[in-house]
Order: C-alpha cells, then sequence, then structure tokens
C-alpha cells in the first residue's frame, strides 16, 4: 500500500485541526498545554507535549508541519529558533504550512487574552522564513473581510479603556457567522489564484529544500 504522509500539528491546542487532518495522514499533535492535550486525546488524537523552539522529534521526521496561530504566542521566546525547528524536523522537500497574527500597528486586547505576544509584518515573515532556509512558495495575508471591523475595535479600545477585559473569542451572532463563511470562502478560492493585500493574518508555504 500507499505510505501515508507524516504530519505534525505543531500547536494542535484541543486537536480539532489534527482530527480534521487524520484523513491525510498519520497526524502528532504537539502542544504545551497539559489541559489542551488531553482535550485532544478525548478526540483520538496521538499527541506529544512539547514546545516548538524544542521539538521532540527526530531530525528529517515529517512529509507536513502545520503550525496555526501559534508562533507569535507569548510561550515562544525564541521565535527564530522554532522555525528552524520546524526545518530540521520536515523531511528534504517537506512542506511548512502556516498562519501568523498580522499588521504590527494593530493591538487587540483579544491579542492578550489569546497571548499574542506580537503581530507580523510580512517582510518579517519573510525574513524569519529565509534565515531557517525555507523555500517561500506562498506567503499572502488572510481573513481580509475581518480586518475593517478589527480596526475599528482597536480604535475604539484606544479611545475608551473599559473597566473589563473582552475577548473577542466569544460566540459570534448569527449575521457575522454568516459573513466570515462567505467571506472566507471567497477567500479560500481567491487565494488559490492571487495574494490577498492586506488582512488580519498572514499565510505562509514554505518547503524544505531536497538537497
Amino acid at each position: 500500500g500507499e505510505s501515508k504522509l507524516k504530519i505534525l500539528d505543531a500547536g494542535c491546542g484541543t486537536g480539532l485541526l489534527a482530527k480534521k487532518l487524520g484523513k491525510y495522514g498519520d497526524v502528532v499533535g504537539l502542544d504545551l498545554s497539559d489541559d489542551a492535550l488531553s482535550f485532544a486525546r478525548k478526540r483520538g488524537v496521538k499527541v506529544k507535549k512539547g514546545s516548538i523552539s524544542m521539538l521532540p522529534f527526530k531530525t528529517n521526521e515529517f512529509d507536513v508541519l502545520i503550525s496555526i496561530d501559534v508562533i507569535n504566542h507569548l510561550w515562544v521566546k525564541d521565535e527564530l529558533k522554532a522555525f528552524r525547528e520546524f526545518y530540521r524536523v520536515l523531511k528534504p522537500g517537506g512542506l511548512l504550512i502556516m498562519r501568523v497574527s498580522a499588521n504590527p500597528w494593530l493591538r487587540l486586547k483579544h491579542d492578550e487574552h489569546v497571548l499574542i505576544s506580537h503581530r507580523y509584518s510580512k517582510d518579517e515573515l519573510k525574513r524569519s522564513l529565509n534565515k531557517a532556509k525555507f523555500k517561500i512558495l506562498k506567503l499572502s495575508f488572510v481573513n481580509l473581510i475581518l480586518l475593517p471591523p478589527a480596526a475599528l475595535i482597536s480604535l475604539l479600545e484606544r479611545l475608551i479603556p473599559g473597566p473589563e477585559k473582552r475577548s473577542g473569542v466569544g460566540k459570534n451572532p448569527v449575521p457575522v457567522n454568516w459573513l466570515l463563511k462567505t467571506g472566507l470562502g471567497w477567500e479560500k478560492y481567491y487565494l488559490k489564484y492571487a495574494d490577498l493585500p492586506l488582512g488580519l493574518g498572514l499565510i505562509a508555504v514554505g518547503r524544505k529544500p531536497l538537497s
């Protein structure tokens, strides 16, 4: 039979994405949080505890490494070291798929709640990938439709410092959910062919060269 892809979800949280990735190959989820890992285990995800700055895996072990909104987390002390670790554990020809928060000028209360240490500029992400020796296949903004409301919220938060710090993680009312679904659906289609000029996040696809 055909050998399955070996996939690492670096910073898997409660294992939602790792579970979905299971149909593409053998997935391992990595996280530092015991609570998150126990949720992931309940979902039937194979997990390992560890830090992305010191991955507990052999060199050249994975075909694909996915890291969503993790590298700019407060727990990650040395981001470049994490990029180099991603490179190390990927097989030659292996793919890195990652998303980070974008726009250093945008500071949201929500960032503090979800422990985002900083937001990347496109150039900064490009430099980090290059330093770690990745060949960049795609580098684009994502979540364009979310940017105007987020910029507005950021401005309001600066003007009106409220006593309570509310995170933006709650349930979205129905029209917002519909907007996100159609907006992000349109964006997914668009991203196949072009790059978005701005957005709340950055997505990068990098390849570890064969030699």
